[in-house]
């Protein structure tokens, strides 16, 4: 029997949850420890294809800022030797700073593979951080990503980790910082499709539209920033739309949970933004989106996909 195992590290949008400078009804709730407000941080994930993820090696999704306060609160990505990580590999679904700066906490001289677009990667080829990871040869080995390409995933060294990805183009936009200096490319939001034996997985968790083909997954983490297409702008929290900052809204007649009703996949909101209403226990969008179906992610949530003659479960 064989079986991808996933572990939520992190579900909230970037800022976090409680964000550092928002005092909105939730993260006011959730700083009190009112019952069912759950503290998050940013958004990644980590896979194996072992069947024991105590002695398996993973591959991130995506860095975030919290990464080695996510690291602690997991054992199975604690170090089993003097010098060691069961981290292997990261891949990046674009170049946002919520998804990269993880990376320059992991650069105490060990080795890793990253997987990025084109795109991406010349943007971290700009940053004269990327040498602090750079400190000896084969510190950091990149691998680009090609959209429509199947990529079987290695350590720095080649060794395979029993997991492949295959990218496609989600619509997006350009990190905040490059705005203005760069030409926007499809290559620079993407999702992410891993197989391995014991079945699939998609993380789209961030993109402003329903349209990327989720079918024949066995379990889909989806885009939940904002329930609302105008959810900053009724709180008076900001002048931008969902669809301004690339996001498509849960909610409404094109949004996620009217769009993808006939999916035929385990459903899981992530990367939810601190002002979402499904954060709320008791909110009516909340048991909205669960009467639909689908699931709220949390971090330390963790799937296992098995396969069993030829099925997944």
């Amino acid at each position: 029997m064989a079986a991808m195992r996933v572990i939520v590290l992190g579900s909230a949008a970037g800022g976090g949850f409680p964000q550092w400078n928002c005092g909105c009804s939730n993260c006011v709730a959730v700083r009190e420890g009112r019952p069912g407000f759950v503290p998050r941080t940013q958004d990644s994930i980590a896979i194996t294809a072992s069947a024991d993820p105590m002695t398996g090696r993973f591959v991130l999704v995506n860095a975030s800022p919290e990464i080695l306060a996510q690291i602690q609160k997991t054992p199975a990505l604690w170090p089993r030797a003097p010098r060691h990580s069961p981290i292997a590999a990261i891949v990046l679904t674009n170049g946002d700073m919520d998804h990269v700066l993880g990376l320059f906490s992991l650069r105490e001289s060990y080795p890793l593979a990253l997987y990025v677009t084109s795109s991406v990667r010349r943007g971290l080829e700009e940053s004269a951080f990327i040498r602090t990871l750079r400190r000896f040869e084969g510190q950091l080995v990149i691998r680009e990503l090609v959209l429509g390409e199947r990529s079987v995933l290695a350590d720095a060294a080649g060794e395979p980790l029993g997991l492949s990805v295959t990218p496609s183009a989600m619509s997006g936009k350009l990190p905040v910082h490059f705005v203005g200096h760069a030409k926007g490319a499809p290559e620079d939001n993407i999702a992410l499709s891993f197989e391995d034996d014991g079945g699939s997985l998609m993380y789209a968790a961030a993109g402003a539209s329903a349209d990327v083909d989720l079918s024949g997954h066995d379990v889909v983490l989806f885009d939940g920033t904002f329930y609302r297409e105008d959810e900053l702008v009724s709180l008076g929290l900001s002048k931008s739309y969902a669809r301004d900052m690339a996001h498509v809204p849960i909610g409404g007649e094109t949004g996620s949970l009217a769009r993808l009703g006939g999916l035929r996949a385990r459903r899981i909101y992530t990367h939810i933004n601190n002002t979402n209403p499904i954060l709320a226990p008791d909110s009516e969008e909340r048991r909205t989106v669960e009467a639909a179906g689908w699931e709220i992610a949390h971090d330390g949530m963790e799937m296992v996909l098995e396969r069993r003659n030829g099925e997944a479960s």
